[in-house]
């Protein structure tokens, strides 16, 4: 078979048919039309073949399909996109991949997320573990893993410095490396030297 576009040749209609078509199309659908015409003369023209007919002869059946004021709307109270069904959500039903409140997932840059409440409320865990040893987290303070773990939320392992002292550290970045200790202690170093100069300009 070729693969060209087949094309279908035109549909002729007799005189006597185009006559009553243009005479018996004004009021009903095009669907009806077509099932009058078969009836009538025993053919077998599709109602999109009417319909296109019609149109090329700019034959208007004058039927105004518009919804009119205090006409109900045919998917009024209808829940999706194809109604509901046996298969639709139900109110009260768990999805399969629901996570229950404790749920942990690590985010792209490696920080923990927890679920704190439902239905999808996360926050970051380093976050929710400070506050509940030391309560909410002062504004314009961030918290340091002490050994760069961004995993290891233990409480041991955070400390919670001012913005700046952070933004001094990590642009001199001394205080990255493997022994938290050290870590620790050039953070406090920097810390109150931060301090100490805010106490100077006062």
């Amino acid at each position: 078979m070729s693969q060209a576009k087949r094309i279908s040749p035109p549909i002729a209609y007799s005189d006597t048919e185009l006559s009553w078509i243009e005479s018996n199309q004004a009021g009903i659908s095009r669907e009806a039309l077509s099932k009058k015409f078969n009836n009538k003369f025993n053919r077998c023209i599709s109602a999109q073949n009417i319909a296109g007919l019609c149109k090329r002869n700019r034959w208007a059946n004058g039927r105004d399909t518009r919804i009119k004021k205090g006409d109900k709307s045919w998917n009024k109270g209808i829940t999706g996109y194809m109604g509901a069904n046996k298969t639709s959500f139900k109110k009260g039903n768990i999805p399969f991949n629901h996570k229950p409140v404790g749920h942990e997932r690590v985010t792209e840059d490696g920080y923990i997320m927890v679920k704190v409440a439902e239905p999808n409320k996360f926050r970051l865990k380093q976050l929710v573990v400070w506050e509940a040893h030391h309560g909410k987290l002062k504004d314009g303070y961030n918290l340091r893993f002490l050994d760069n773990d961004r995993t290891n939320c233990n409480i041991d392992n955070l400390m919670s410095i001012p913005r700046s002292v952070n933004a001094i550290v990590n642009n001199r970045n001394p205080a990255n490396t493997r022994d938290e200790n050290l870590n620790k202690s050039i953070l406090l170093t920097e810390s109150i030297t931060w301090h100490a100069n805010n106490l100077k300009c006062r």
